[in-house]
């Protein structure tokens, strides 16, 4: 059997938010792999019974991050099935629309992604900035407050990009969710640096794409909302130095 899609959904504690997938997910001729970043046994035996009773498939990992946990969800897609495009998905979006006639097998599919907040969050990065990356590297090594000026920059970026395009080539895809032909999928794998625990996959991705050819389009027409309350939310207030650690070892592994 061949799949038109098959979704990547990496989990961790918030068992809520995979419920509300589930109940909102109407993608006919698809498969969900769902993957637990362990975290106990309680949640893990939850989202294990969400997987299965929604004919999911259920893998348990170690928690080593979003990229750990993503890539061994695509490794597994790509050993047992066959499939059209694989997307990767947080577990606290609803898919407003999306068609298999909208895709492209020659590109990664980055789609319009709406907060309850109404804020736009692609596309993540729409032109390739190494003077941006460097001032921001330069910031988060001496841990300088003044990078908050670097995520302003990002936005001001991205506003100015919508407001005169609802589709076209970008170098870079909010993680939340976005969607890639099997033949891609195969040509970048693994997509993530593993040494990265969280933060700045995007970054990463759109760097491996950009070495290896691959390109990726924004379009509007296909339509996610994001309601980001998901995983993040467990941190406790120490995101801003995992955050800090992946950006330095991205940093070094693309421009050092």
């Amino acid at each position: 059997m061949v799949y038109d899609f098959v979704f990547v959904v990496l989990v961790y504690r918030n068992t809520i938010d995979l419920e509300d997938f589930f109940q909102s997910f109407k993608i006919s001729n698809s498969k969900v792999v769902v993957v637990n970043s362990y975290y106990d046994e309680e949640s893990k035996a939850t989202f294990e019974s969400i997987a299965l009773q929604n004919d999911a498939v259920f893998l348990n990992v170690e928690n080593k991050g979003y990229g750990y946990g993503n890539n061994r969800g695509c490794e597994y897609a790509l050993k047992h099935f066959d499939f059209k495009y694989l997307v990767i998905s947080n577990a606290d979006i609803e898919i407003k629309k999306l068609d298999l006639s909208q895709l492209s097998d020659n590109h990664i599919t980055a789609p319009e992604i709406v907060t309850l907040k109404n804020k736009q969050q692609n596309p993540y990065m729409p032109y390739y900035p190494p003077f941006y990356e460097r001032v921001k590297y330069f910031l988060l090594k001496r841990k300088s407050k003044l990078e908050i000026f670097c995520w302003i920059y990002s936005r001001l970026i991205r506003e100015f990009y919508l407001m005169f395009h609802k589709r076209g080539y970008v170098f870079s895809a909010h993680g939340a969710f976005f969607i890639t032909p099997k033949k891609i999928v195969e040509k970048l794998f693994p997509f993530y640096n593993e040494k990265m625990f969280l933060f700045i996959e995007e970054e990463h991705l759109a760097m491996k794409a950009r070495e290896n050819g691959v390109k990726f389009y924004y379009d509007s027409s296909i339509k996610i909302k994001h309601k980001e309350d998901g995983s993040v939310s467990f941190l406790k207030g120490g995101e801003n130095e995992i955050l800090r650690q992946s950006y330095l070892e991205f940093f070094e592994t693309w421009f050092a």
